[in-house]
């Protein structure tokens, strides 16, 4: 009756955090709704099965995880309820296909190739697109978003820009039904953040790792999963850990979200040190010096330095109100300044059009200034006229071919106004220049390190720099990019800061790196039309397109010398995306090649 229900509910609401919810999206985080009646009933009659019985259940998913994964380690502490049901018929997943389901409110996917089932959890860990959509092959799956890839069989993260890897879940076929055996702790999260495992540092002299972004965050993780033992420091000068900067200019209403919870830093036996600038090293004695004097020795030194942004310079430069956007407190310092005021974006590449897009929906008015004859020139003339029209609808004007002059300011000492070269007066109540970042590496001129011409770290292929035991990754550097016959090249892309820091790590500790630098990049505006872009179209010869760029439905093949060097689109084409995986496994395109496929569909170079 409902007086024992509810009894039942409250001696058992300790237990609730066990017990199966339906996943809400909310903020790109999952919340847990209200636990339903029959999972708390289910939840019952599973608690009080015979625990011989789950032992040996346990015991068969332990001698089924692969050998390779980190997952026999997991289940051999997982003493939570197995649950093993079925989720679908068999003939719902043909040989060749994949499909999403649903178990307990978790969605899996299950793929069947050459009827052999695989399950992982199905959304991707990098901003919770559906893996259904993605682009599968040969024990792989891209999602078609933003190209993360994933090991259908183990859960593990094969390329960026994941944030986790994933579970993997027995999948067998038991009559006409596809049946999932997993325990009710992986069915409590859509991801699985590896451990290291790691009980105790050795007393060696410690790795140290300059920078937090990206690079830095995934160097220091990929150190503790690829089995290295020493101490590690990260030293930042920011006042908190690693978070998505990516998040930034795309939402700017929110706090900035952290990659990590200060337990998985101690967990890992990782030392985070905020607020800690380096401003020297000494290659010789193996030692960095911070600004407040004090000095630390090292094993290895890794540079992930990222970028120095850009500033404003001239008359009205140092007025309030004007900001740039590169730090984890900085969009929330726009967003309270230019709610319902004028705001005006200087610089029309990704950083201002994306701040434009952002707060658009508040401001009073957005004008963005763009130097060339169309934003966003990285992508073409087309692609920039049709997003400059496109955000004309949504009422940001865009000055092209325009200059600043100057800013003018107010008595209480903000600006009020952006004066163009050719007169024009823009109101602005805030200002947000996005004129680009250079490496922040001004330091590093004293030292003997080699720089090239425009300041970048230069590094072989192991992510050496010409200082012994020095590495450097990511936005900083200057690195070879061998399947495109690049000698050396600086790529600013946050999924390339990520491969960056894995494949170092593996390099410092002497082994096989896994993979390659495939670049790849998005941008995305008012959460409504993006582009993605995979490869590298430096020195390209001729632009091959197919689609309608106006109407963002198109796909761009970039070619030198007859072959495809890169592609970008917009629309619901897999074509990046396959081109991605195309480049992982070393084929290429020719230019005969994509006049004959009108669909722009490259999965049968894929099998």
């Amino acid at each position: 009756d409902l007086a024992s229900l509810s009894l039942l509910r409250a001696a058992l609401l300790p237990l609730a955090s066990r017990i199966p919810f339906t996943p809400i999206l909310l903020r790109g985080r999952v919340a847990m709704s209200s636990v339903n009646e029959s999972a708390l009933f289910d939840y019952l009659r599973r608690s009080t099965s015979s625990s011989a019985e789950d032992a040996a259940r346990r015991e068969e998913m332990l001698c089924c995880a692969p050998e390779k994964s980190d997952l026999r380690k997991e289940l051999a502490i997982d003493d939570s309820v197995v649950v093993e049901e079925a989720v679908c018929k068999a003939d719902e997943v043909p040989d060749g296909t994949k499909k999403e389901v649903e178990l307990r409110g978790r969605k899996i996917l299950i793929i069947n190739d050459g009827g052999k089932y695989m399950a992982i959890n199905g959304l991707c860990s990098h901003y919770n697109w559906p893996l259904a959509q993605g682009v599968y092959y040969k024990g792989k799956i891209r999602c078609s978003l933003h190209g993360a890839c994933f090991n259908t069989e183990t859960g593990d993260i094969e390329d960026y820009p994941a944030f986790d890897s994933l579970h993997p879940f027995q999948v067998k076929k038991v009559g006409a039904d596809l049946v999932i055996k997993t325990t009710e702790k992986r069915l409590e999260s859509d991801r699985r953040t590896k451990k290291s495992w790691l009980k105790q540092t050795t007393t060696d002299k410690p790795i140290i790792v300059v920078g937090s972004g990206m690079a830095g965050q995934s160097v220091v993780e990929n150190l503790r999963l690829a089995g290295c033992k020493d101490p590690i420091i990260l030293f930042t000068k920011e006042s908190m850990p690693t978070y998505d900067r990516v998040l930034l200019s795309k939402n700017m209403g929110i706090d900035a979200v952290r990659m990590r919870p200060d337990e998985y830093y101690l967990e890992n036996h990782i030392s985070v040190r905020l607020n800690s600038k380096v401003v020297a090293f000494d290659a010789a004695a193996h030692t960095v010096t911070l600004s407040d004097k004090s000095s630390y020795v090292y094993s290895k030194l890794i540079l992930a330095l990222g970028g120095a942004v850009r500033t404003l310079s001239g008359k009205g430069s140092e007025l309030k109100g004007v900001y740039t956007l590169r730090n984890h407190d900085d969009p929330k310092k726009i967003f309270d300044l230019a709610k319902g005021k004028d705001l005006v974006c200087i610089g029309a590449s990704f950083i201002g059009m994306e701040a434009a897009s952002a707060m658009q929906p508040v401001a009073k008015s957005v004008t963005v200034v763009c130097s060339t004859n169309e934003p966003l020139p990285a992508l073409g003339s087309d692609v920039g006229r049709a997003t400059r029209r496109y955000f004309a609808t949504k009422n940001v004007k865009i000055h092209t071919d325009a200059k600043v002059d100057y800013l003018e300011g107010g008595g209480d000492g903000f600006v009020k106004e952006v004066v163009l070269k050719d007169g024009t007066r823009i109101p602005a109540d805030c200002v947000v220049a996005g004129i680009g970042v250079e490496p922040d590496t001004l330091f590093l001129k004293n030292h003997n390190i080699a720089l090239d011409n425009r300041g970048f770290v230069k590094v072989n292929e192991k992510f050496e720099t010409t200082a012994k035991d020095v590495y450097a990754i990511g936005d900083s550097v200057s690195a070879p990019l061998p399947f495109w016959g690049i000698d050396s090249i600086n790529i600013q892309h946050f999924q390339v800061a990520q491969r960056h820091g894995q494949l170092a790590a593996w390099s410092i500790l002497g082994k096989p790196m896994p993979g390659k630098v495939i670049p790849f990049f998005w941008t995305l505006f008012f959460f409504e039309r993006g582009f993605r872009f995979g490869g590298v179209s430096d020195g390209y010869d001729e632009i091959y397109t197919r689609g309608d760029v106006d109407e963002f439905n198109f796909v761009k093949y970039y070619l030198k010398n007859n072959r495809v060097i890169a592609v970008s689109n917009a629309g619901y084409s897999p074509a990046v995306i396959q081109f991605l995986a195309l480049c992982e496994q070393d084929k290429k395109i020719t230019r005969d090649d994509v006049e004959k496929n009108t669909t722009d569909d490259w999965a049968f170079m894929l099998k």
